[in-house]
């Protein structure tokens, strides 16, 4: 393996622990025509290193967060505070699999591990859940970006 390839690897695995369905996986396939193995490895390898990370992360911003809001937007206390419309569909609606399942392919990787430590405090939950969805994903954007995405691209003249 020499430095070019190092470069791409390198490439591919930070892409994918920042935007994964829409960076890393389509550089990975589209881009640099990496194997399915090779492809599946780096890119899964990414996201699951940005969620392991971003979950034991998450305490301390959320803490450095509230602290901030804390100091410089002051509030008084309330007898009751309703939850936010946003929190209350995720949590009775989706719950942590639809926040799993989502985050590859619309969140990026951080927000939607710090979501779901901040809703449900279980991190091997959330982590375990997170590596499930992104080898799924990462099983389904290989093959639409490899075998589905030519296809349309060539009946639909994309290119």
């Amino acid at each position: 393996m020499n430095l070019h390839n190092l470069s791409q690897v390198v490439v591919v695995f930070l892409l994918s622990t920042v935007k994964f369905g829409f960076g890393g996986v389509p550089l990975a396939v589209m881009v640099e025509k990496f194997p399915f193995f090779k492809a599946i490895t780096i890119t899964a390898a990414g996201g699951v290193c940005s969620t392991i990370v971003f979950a034991n992360l998450s305490e301390w911003v959320l803490d450095k967060w509230h602290a901030f809001r804390r100091r410089y937007f002051p509030y008084h206390e309330h007898k009751n505070v309703p939850e936010s419309k946003f929190t209350k569909k995720i949590r009775e609606k989706w719950g942590l699999y639809g926040l799993a399942f989502f985050t590859p392919f619309i969140l990026s990787i951080p927000i939607g591990t710090l979501l779901s430590v901040h809703f449900y405090h279980d991190k091997q939950k959330v982590i375990s859940y997170m590596i499930i969805s992104i080898v799924a994903w990462d099983l389904f954007f290989y093959y639409f970006y490899n075998y589905l995405y030519p296809l349309l691209a060539s009946h639909f003249h994309f290119r």
